[in-house]
């Protein structure tokens, strides 16, 4: 792996649409959430037209939002030492980002750092959680609740602030998971684990707040099951392979 480039402190921010919607909410309310400039970036491959205020990047197949994303991030230039993680649909209260960044300065191996996300009527949203258990990724299941106050296992990447340095750290996202719509996925719990692994924490921010759709986006490219016996493939070998199997006879 090559050596952790270091950054400037400017602050950037991708969204990825696979439709031919266009995150123009995202992008309007930005302002609201932030006195810094921000450089957004549009990922698209789904044919969605060009937003008022962003860079649009066009990929002509459907590569699955992680490895969008990574293309991305990593087509940024040096001076871009944050970068913030956007679904296209959901909008930014006032003063949100700023919460983030202010964050970040009080916990500075904060690699990545999550807001709470709530729906139109006020609902919170579950974005957060403790990293699974064999046992409990065994049977398919992530607790996952509203953000916390400071360090958790896993935050959904539906909106978070990276350290650009700490994303580098481990080489993104693993593009093997594609993403399937579920919050946290398994490409988050995976991400967030590999960055817990050489020293880095996820951190909640309930005070910074954004708007989301009420329930998760639709999968499409591969069902949550299916990335999670990939993450218990990936730590635990064959062994957890054959506890698996057994698992889901039960």
């Amino acid at each position: 792996m090559d050596p952790v480039r270091s950054y400037g402190d400017a602050l950037a921010l991708v969204t990825v649409t696979r439709t031919a919607a266009a995150p123009r909410g995202l992008v309007a309310s930005l302002p609201a959430a932030t006195g810094r400039p921000v450089q957004v970036l549009h990922v698209d491959t789904g044919g969605a037209p060009p937003v008022p205020g962003a860079t649009p990047v066009r990929i002509r197949e459907d590569v699955g939002r992680t490895a969008a994303v990574n293309r991305a991030v990593a087509a940024l230039d040096q001076g871009v030492g944050w970068v913030v993680l956007a679904d296209p649909q959901l909008e930014w209260a006032a003063g949100a980002l700023d919460e983030l960044l202010a964050a970040a300065v009080r916990y500075p191996r904060a690699a990545a750092l999550g807001p709470r996300l709530r729906t139109a009527s006020g609902a919170d949203r579950a974005s957060a959680g403790p990293l699974p258990t064999l046992g409990d990724a065994l049977r398919g299941r992530v607790v996952a609740g509203p953000v916390p106050a400071g360090p958790v296992g896993a935050l959904g990447t539906t909106c978070v602030l990276l350290r650009r340095v700490a994303w580098d750290s481990v080489d993104g996202f693993d593009a093997r998971y594609p993403g399937c719509g579920v919050d946290p996925e398994p490409a988050d719990l995976d991400l967030c684990d590999r960055l817990g692994r050489v020293g880095w924490l996820c951190v909640g921010v309930p005070t910074a707040e954004v708007t989301v759709p009420a329930g998760d986006a639709p999968c499409i490219l591969e069902p949550r099951d299916r990335g999670i016996r990939r993450y218990v493939h990936d730590r635990h070998g064959v062994p957890a392979r054959i506890l698996m199997a057994l698992a889901r006879r039960n």
